[in-house]
């Protein structure tokens, strides 16, 4: 192959041009990555070019020997050669020095703007620092008043557990006994209460309205009618006590205003007097039954249809008078039990199952605390993980 002198210059010019426009773009690289992007992609087109005029030479180059076998090997002068004009060749190494320019003008303003970016992006960095600064302090501030508020809550429990009677009696007068005092919190709603007289004993098992702190509030309340209305007198019926202290919490509670209300805040207990001389009992309850499990059979002490409380149907209370026997089980309960969701479709236990359950566990002969041991595994089984206690939980067993 042969290459006239326009052939050389042409592909020094390139090489040159190349050359410093590589210079210019490694210079560029350190600028920024954008930049450096941009120089990869211009030295690719260079080399494009490149092979686009080495590709022409070759081409003109077999144009002119098929002139010359054509016409002899006459020389022509460079200026009837059929190679790209020196005009040409100026155009294209200025529209390369053009490119360059306009590389190294945009990767300046690109420059800039990541500059820019970059400033923005350090003020919200400083917002976002001080904005979780804020919300740390905040955050401590609420550990803080909840760790104040948890230390007042237990102190209160102190209080509550203080007001509950002492189980003494029970192992006293009854041949085996056990309570299952369950708080859904720190206090508790539920709660129990009993009074040993001459020859009887009054047993109750309350339940509040609400859970936690409201519900330990309206059990101070119980607590101290029922002691109020024992110190007055102590010959009544279980029904009259119920009668009573329905008044008692409407009056403390301005629910006897006249004005026309719904149920609302009260209390679900039921209360069982028993002789232990002639085993006589009397039993009254406010929507909580009772239950007697006697020769592997369940009776069951219907309740009333109203709270102690406030009720748009309020009735007179009724009690039930019945014999017990030795070898009798009683069992007082509130609600929390048999509400409580579980099993595996997240459904509530419900009162025969609850009936079956004590059955089951009576019929076994143990001692009574090892039935509470039983209800507890057995209600901690059913809520498994998945279903956290949603009441307060109040069992009370007792073998006559």
């Amino acid at each position: 192959m042969q290459f006239t002198v326009l052939n050389i210059i042409l592909l020094s010019s390139t090489a040159i041009f190349i050359g410093v426009s590589i210079i210019l773009f490694l210079k560029l690289k350190n600028r920024n990555r954008v930049a450096e992007k941009r120089i990869n992609k211009l030295v690719g087109k260079f080399e494009n070019e490149k092979l686009y005029f080495e590709k022409e030479i070759k081409r003109q180059n077999y144009i002119l020997e098929e002139y010359k076998q054509k016409n002899g090997t006459k020389r022509t002068s460079m200026e009837h050669s059929p190679v790209l004009s020196t005009a040409e060749n100026s155009e294209a190494i200025n529209a390369s020095v053009n490119i360059v320019t306009e590389t190294k003008s945009r990767s300046f303003a690109e420059d800039m703007d990541f500059k820019e970016k970059n400033k923005k992006l350090w003020e919200l960095s400083v917002a976002v620092h001080k904005e979780k600064e804020r919300i740390d302090n905040l955050k401590n501030e609420i550990e803080r008043r909840h760790e104040e508020v948890t230390k007042s809550i237990t102190y209160a429990q102190r209080i509550q557990k203080a007001l509950l009677p002492t189980s003494k009696i029970l192992g006293v007068r009854f041949a085996d006994y056990f309570i299952l005092w369950k708080p859904r919190d720190i206090v508790s709603g539920d709660f129990y209460w009993l009074k040993r007289l001459e020859n009887t004993t009054v047993i109750v098992a309350a339940d509040c309205t609400g859970h936690g702190v409201p519900g330990a509030f309206m059990s101070l309340l119980g607590i101290s009618f029922l002691n109020d209305i024992f110190t007055k007198t102590q010959d009544l019926k279980s029904f009259q006590i119920l009668d009573r202290l329905r008044e008692m919490i409407k009056l403390a509670l301005q629910q006897d205003s006249g004005k026309k209300r719904k149920a609302g805040d009260g209390i679900d207990m039921g209360i069982c007097i028993i002789n232990h001389k002639t085993l006589e009992a009397d039993f009254a309850g406010a929507n909580n039954p009772m239950y007697l499990i006697r020769n592997e059979e369940v009776f069951v002490l219907k309740e009333n249809r109203n709270p102690v409380g406030v009720h748009p149907f309020e009735k007179p209370f009724k009690n039930h008078e019945f014999t017990l026997q030795k070898g009798d089980r009683i069992y007082m309960f509130s609600d929390g039990f048999i509400d409580q969701f579980g099993g595996e479709s997240g459904r509530k236990f419900l009162k025969k199952n609850f009936q079956r359950l004590l059955l089951h566990v009576s019929m076994q002969n143990l001692p009574m605390q090892k039935e509470s041991e039983i209800l507890e595994q057995t209600l901690d089984e059913w809520r498994g993980k998945q279903h956290p206690q949603i009441d307060d939980v109040l069992i009370l067993g007792l073998k006559i």
